[in-house]
């Protein structure tokens, strides 16, 4: 995570792409695969690829503001 300036956890399989625990237990298909979860843990979204830098911002920042608000329920 230092090497890439990540800011977020980051998880990866070593060895063969989609070969691993990790590809494994989540289902993976393709790298890189991106999932953003809300504050309870519930994915809300995944990418298979990279969506790009706008749509993760989006994405992130409707999260954000639920969470801010204490929203108890995820949206329909």
């Amino acid at each position: 995570m230092k090497r890439e300036n990540l800011t977020w956890r980051s998880f990866a399989d070593s060895g063969t792409a989609g070969q691993g625990a990790i590809a494994s237990r989540w289902n993976l298909t393709n790298t890189p695969t991106l999932y953003a979860l809300d504050a309870r843990g519930v994915i809300r979204y995944k990418w298979v690829g990279g969506p790009g830098e706008r749509v993760i911002d989006a994405a992130l920042d409707k999260l954000i503001k639920e969470a801010e608000r204490g929203d108890k329920k995820p949206p329909n």
